[in-house]
């Protein structure tokens, strides 16, 4: 049972890496409007399914901050380095000290705003766990926890609506899918659906997902956490929490080695993919006088070529990184008996 449920998650996981690099190639809303109704809250609902608190807080704290903070550090080396080189090579200015300031207080700067945010989330996740843990109805609580922090979401960006440093007014929306996934895992109602209902779920779920997140986009705007935009609240919501369901559901029982991997090695892929993909999009295909039509089907296809380039090229700079400094992505490098 443990190795089917790594499974899924890791597949999951490399879904939702696999779109977040699509939503990067800059297609058209009329492209990606489905899945950017739920992709980033699949992670955060995946986070939350497999959050355990097994120790005290201090040691919590510090696994935080070697499997998040320094991989941040890290990506925020490897970018500046390399944005720099590029700087230097055309002759353009890059004012280092004022990049490392935006890097520090991370409000909204960069893909990178999405670590320091499940940072914060995990640490107000191990205060949830704390008050809940052994209370009675402690499952039912979970749920109401994750109905009550949208609500408080939704009213923080009507009446305050200001972004906060580390992306702290993010972790309120980002609570309610890990709630809602600390929630599955306590009632075990994933596991509790039968095999040959994983499908009809699934697939009734995505029809959901898609109508609900169609009509968002066309009538109220595209959905976009970065951007704080979220077109109608019940919309979003109704398809975000049935775009992450039925991308659980349809996986949970295909086995997928490529998706697998992609999963296990997501925070890599997350973190330097836009590198490869800015520049192939901006700088290499010009040069090569490939040309990017808005709106046209072509650049559907460019976008995956894209992806793939990006994969390949982070799946050997990922083996070089885990095989000699493991400890830039929070890994302790294995010791041979």
């Amino acid at each position: 049972m443990r190795t089917e449920r790594i499974d899924w998650i890791d597949s999951a996981k490399g879904l939702g890496i696999l779109l977040v690099m699509l939503g990067h190639c800059y297609m058209e809303g009329k492209f990606t409007f489905w899945f950017y109704s739920f992709h980033m809250a699949l992670f955060f609902f995946l986070s939350g399914y497999t959050f355990r608190v097994k120790e005290k807080y201090i040691y919590f704290f510090v696994k935080k901050i070697r499997t998040l903070l320094v991989p941040y550090v890290f990506f925020v080396v490897i970018t500046m380095v390399f944005n720099g080189s590029l700087a230097i090579i055309y002759g353009s200015t890059y004012d280092i000290i004022e990049i490392l300031k935006l890097y520090l207080v991370q409000n909204r700067y960069t893909l990178l705003w999405f670590i320091t945010c499940l940072f914060l989330s995990e640490q107000c996740m191990f205060a949830l766990e704390k008050i809940f843990l052994r209370r009675e109805y402690n499952n039912l609580i979970w749920l109401i926890s994750g109905i009550i922090n949208l609500f408080l979401f939704y009213i923080y960006r009507k009446m305050i609506g200001i972004n906060l440093p580390w992306n702290a007014d993010l972790v309120l929306i980002g609570l309610v899918f890990m709630c809602l996934g600390k929630w599955s895992k306590e009632t075990n109602i994933i596991e509790r659906i039968k095999n040959n209902h994983f499908l009809l779920l699934g697939v009734s779920f995505a029809i959901i997902s898609i109508v609900s997140s169609g009509y968002n986009y066309f009538f109220f705007g595209k959905v976009d956490w970065f951007s704080n935009e979220f077109g109608n609240a019940i919309l979003y919501t109704i398809s975000a929490v049935t775009g992450v369901m039925a991308t659980i559901l349809l996986l949970h029982n295909v086995k997928c080695q490529k998706l697998s991997s992609l999963g296990k090695n997501s925070m890599m892929f997350y973190g330097l993919h836009r590198l490869i993909i800015d520049n192939l999009i901006f700088v290499v295909y010009p040069k090569l006088g490939i040309n990017i039509v808005p709106g046209n089907y072509g650049e559907i296809i460019l976008a995956f070529i894209s992806v793939a380039i990006a994969i390949v090229l982070l799946m050997i700079f990922n083996y070089i990184v885990m095989k000699y400094m493991p400890w830039c992505m929070g890994k302790i490098k294995e010791t041979k008996k």
